[in-house]
């Protein structure tokens, strides 16, 4: 049988599926894989994410081995055809049924395997009514630690995203405020677009993405906080296991698929309402013993979600079909 894997997905950006597919390739081949990065379409993120750009009538798009396609949002014409997979797995990262059933479609035909469908959370596969795998997160958990036990005083909550509107909650600024008044401390990497709700605020510090290491900026902060606006349904966020890794409690909306991972009062709490989220960062602001319980128990969450057992798992089935859906 072929080993080779090939990932294919378009590399147009810096977003969940570009990360997914890039930290999935490199991950495979630490663990002595041959896998190649596949774009469908050129950009200059193909090269930024050491990828090979599809060019069909040159030659030059995957063959043989196990094909791999990342999002259900491109096109998978006219070389899906000459492709011929000897294993075909669909990865679903956004809530678009209609996308995933169209792509489905387009995959149901006689020059390629029956596809298998994983998905990045729970709440996405019941969302669309499908059955399927449930993914790990591929998080690099020696990169992603806890900062150095050294005394600071304070609470400092923070979060770390896109840099756009619909990643954060309109009511997000108003609640970062709040929290102020009672001396905690807001960092928000990913959110210099609330510069025209937060202005001259004492304590809430507004960054472009990038500024730091994403590591690093989460060696920062006491407690991740995470919500998005209403337009915007995160199936996953990866982000939040990388906020656990780093030994982070995540306080959260519970409309993301990261519920998944979320264990109410051990690792995390999933709140509802905006009078929730305050009340619950202003107790845990109020109380360092429990930050520091749930911090031990955020991390061992992390390494339980995307540690070596959790990984070898996901590619055996990835690569050869073994095991069962998560």
């Amino acid at each position: 049988m072929d080993t080779a894997v090939h990932i294919v997905t378009r590399l147009h950006g810096i977003g969940g599926a570009e990360t997914h597919s890039f930290d999935l390739a490199n991950a495979l081949r630490e663990s002595g894989i041959a896998a190649t990065l596949w774009s469908d379409t050129p950009s200059p993120f193909v090269s930024h994410f050491g990828g090979v750009a599809i060019s069909p009538f040159s030659g030059r798009f995957p063959k043989g081995g196990t094909l791999i396609i990342v999002g259900t949002y491109f096109s998978l014409e006219p070389w899906i055809d000459h492709a011929r997979p000897e294993r075909l797995v669909l990865i679903c990262v956004n809530s678009h049924p209609q996308q995933l059933y169209a792509t489905l479609a387009t995959l149901d035909r006689p020059t390629l395997p029956p596809a298998q469908v994983a998905f990045v959370s729970t709440r996405l596969r019941d969302t669309m009514g499908i059955p399927g795998y449930i993914c790990p997160e591929i998080v690099d958990l020696n990169r992603f630690h806890p900062a150095p036990c050294t005394p600071r005083t304070g609470t400092t909550i923070g979060r770390l995203s896109r840099d756009i509107p619909d990643k954060h909650h309109p009511q997000d600024p108003s609640l970062y405020k709040l929290l102020g008044w009672h001396g905690v401390r807001t960092r928000i990497m990913g959110g210099t677009c609330l510069a025209p709700c937060i202005q001259d605020e004492p304590g809430i510090e507004l960054l472009a993405i990038n500024t730091e290491r994403p590591e690093d900026f989460l060696r920062t902060l006491d407690l991740f906080y995470y919500r998005t606006s209403a337009q915007l349904h995160e199936a996953s966020g990866r982000v939040i296991v990388e906020a656990m890794a780093c030994g982070l409690a995540v306080i959260a909306h519970e409309s993301g698929g990261y519920t998944d991972w979320i264990e109410q009062g051990r690792n995390g709490y999933i709140f509802s309402t905006q009078e929730e989220a305050y009340e619950l960062l202003l107790r845990l602001h109020r109380s360092p013993a429990e930050r520091k319980r749930m911090a031990g128990d955020a991390r061992a969450s992390a390494e339980k979600i995307a540690g070596h057992s959790a990984r070898l798992s996901y590619f055996d089935w990835l690569t050869t079909g073994a095991g069962i859906s998560a």
